[in-house]
């Protein structure tokens, strides 16, 4: 078994804490930021109205129980769906939030926010509206980390703005990604983060070759934690991070 700092594994709050307070709210942020986490995981859409809007879904029926796409939508229409009701009573009330209602939550905190810019294709000119708003809520770049599964939206990113770190996400179906394709990752990414089910050992060394981090996603079991820390990655994504700490002790 490796042996190994758990505080220096990255922790990060998969979209709040979705496992007990609804995903992508303020409510579900605020007390991700009350655990012992580094990072805060968010998931961005644009409005009809060009808001840049947090979500994970392109639409809005699983966690609103109301039918649209984003995208269709204009801000203020989506302001009338409620996404807190479907996880409880207690709840009842939860909207969706602005990205500028995020930055302003973890603006002089030392919460770094990993920024996963949802199907950029959809939304020519969300990287620039992205860093632009980076800009006006005056945001330490230091705190940003933006990823995408679309690997020429990071790449635009990196020519906008090479300072701020980057991440490529990888679905489950690209578990023969080559040394190649990693190292090409490598040129303009600082993260390269998997689905866990497809991490191995090799995957994490050519990673590191590279000088990237590996963050696989989304790890919920203490089991899963243990298999990926012998397989030296350097973080954790999960909806359960205040269970983390206590997974990293066992």
């Amino acid at each position: 078994m490796n042996v190994y700092n758990p505080q220096s594994i990255i922790k990060v709050a998969h979209r709040g804490v979705p496992s007990l307070v609804p995903e992508n709210t303020i409510a579900s942020y605020k007390f991700a930021l009350t655990l012992n986490i580094d990072m805060l995981e968010i998931d961005i859409h644009r409005t009809r109205d060009h808001k840049l809007v947090i979500m994970h879904d392109p639409t809005t029926e699983r966690t609103s129980l109301e039918k649209g796409e984003i995208k269709n939508l204009a801000y203020k229409e989506l302001q009338k769906y409620d996404i807190g009701k479907w996880k409880g009573e207690e709840f009842i009330g939860e909207r969706i939030p602005l990205f500028d209602d995020v930055l302003h939550l973890i603006r002089n905190t030392d919460i770094k926010l990993l920024i996963e810019v949802k199907q950029p294709e959809k939304y020519p000119g969300i990287e620039e509206q992205i860093l632009e708003s980076l800009i006006a809520n005056d945001i330490n770049e230091q705190q940003i980390i933006i990823q995408s599964f679309n690997k020429k939206s990071i790449q635009k990113f990196k020519s906008l703005n090479s300072r701020i770190e980057l991440g490529v996400l990888i679905k489950k179906k690209d578990r023969f990604i080559s040394r190649d394709s990693i190292r090409k990752i490598g040129e303009y990414a600082t993260f390269i983060n998997p689905n866990y089910k497809i991490v191995t050992k090799k995957f994490v060394d050519e990673a590191h070759k590279v000088n990237m981090k590996v963050m696989p996603y989304t790890i919920n079991d203490d089991e899963t934690v243990r298999k990926m820390i012998n397989l030296n990655v350097d973080g954790i994504i999960t909806d359960y991070p205040q269970k983390i700490e206590q997974w990293l002790k066992t």
